[in-house]
């Protein structure tokens, strides 16, 4: 839950950073970067679809999808080709296939994360003759290394796996920008029938850590990607920390352009404040991890 905040300066920031880490790393000191709003991409996204647990039809069948989403215009994917899987440098893709009696379980939702050389939608892994009964999908696609630019897709939708068909339910693609050398990406999302603490979020996609949280929770969280998210909204203040092992580095080193550093532990930590009265959010990134670049 996002709560109203003073806003703080770097040194608040430096303050509060413990030293819980290894004893290698808390030798080590941060080292700060303020990032201007206008540096982060930003795209229009509509609240979020809250699904029902345990809901169910006059058949007794499950029905976690609200009525109001099921006005949402039909949609056809089963035309699309597989993406092509790789070892190699690639495109990060992660599906989540929500479980029908409980959707929004992260625990109880089967995931599929892999390497693709093409930017085919992922959608399509979703999609085969023993899927069973239609469900929530959502599939993420980061592509770090696109020579125009790294973005990052995003689509929710509710299909029948067997005809590929369904509806979409969300979907945007953005422009990412690079933090920490390509440890993370981000960008921001702008809701205009949110409220005014939710109208605004900070998006950091980074590779899987052993540790790590944020105030507006974690979109997902996968063995090869995670997916975390910060207020930005007037009066919010928000803070992530996400700690990252030189093993979670060397795969993430298959999707970045440049290769970076193996560390022990990199640490990551980012805070967000938007007191009354600022023109814009406050938005500082700390990093520890020995030669991990700032930008």
């Amino acid at each position: 839950m996002m709560k109203p905040s003073l806003v703080f300066p770097a040194l608040a920031l430096a303050i509060s950073l413990d030293l819980a880490a290894t004893s290698a790393q808390a030798e080590e000191p941060y080292r700060f970067q303020e990032l201007r709003l206008a540096e982060i991409p930003s795209v229009e996204a509509e609240p979020d679809v809250v699904w029902k647990d345990q809901h169910y039809d006059e058949k007794g069948k499950p029905r976690p999808l609200p009525d109001i989403e099921r006005s949402r215009l039909a949609a056809d994917w089963s035309g699309l080709p597989r993406p092509r899987w790789t070892n190699e440098k690639g495109h990060a893709a992660v599906v989540r296939i929500r479980n029908l009696y409980h959707p929004d379980d992260h625990q109880a939702n089967q995931w599929l994360r892999y390497l693709q050389s093409d930017d085919t939608s992922p959608i399509a892994m979703a999609c085969g003759p023993d899927t069973g009964e239609p469900r929530g999908v959502d599939t993420y696609l980061l592509e770090a290394s696109r020579p125009e630019g790294p973005r990052y897709t995003v689509l929710e939708a509710w299909l029948d796996g067997r005809t590929c068909k369904g509806l979409a339910l969300r979907r945007y693609q953005a422009a990412v920008k690079p933090l920490a050398g390509g440890l993370a990406y981000a960008y921001r999302t702008s809701c205009a029938r949110c409220s005014a603490a939710e109208s605004a979020t900070l998006h950091v996609v980074i590779p899987s850590g052993f540790s790590s949280s944020a105030t507006g929770g974690f979109r997902y969280w996968t063995y090869l990607m995670e997916h975390l998210e910060l207020p930005l909204g007037p009066g919010t203040s928000g803070s992530l920390q996400a700690f990252v092992e030189g093993a979670s580095i060397r795969a993430w080193n298959h999707v970045v352009p440049k290769p970076l550093p193996i560390v022990n532990v990199a640490e990551l930590r980012i805070e967000t404040s938007f007191a009354v009265g600022e023109d814009e959010p406050t938005i500082v990134l700390a990093i520890r991890g020995l030669n991990i670049p700032l930008s």
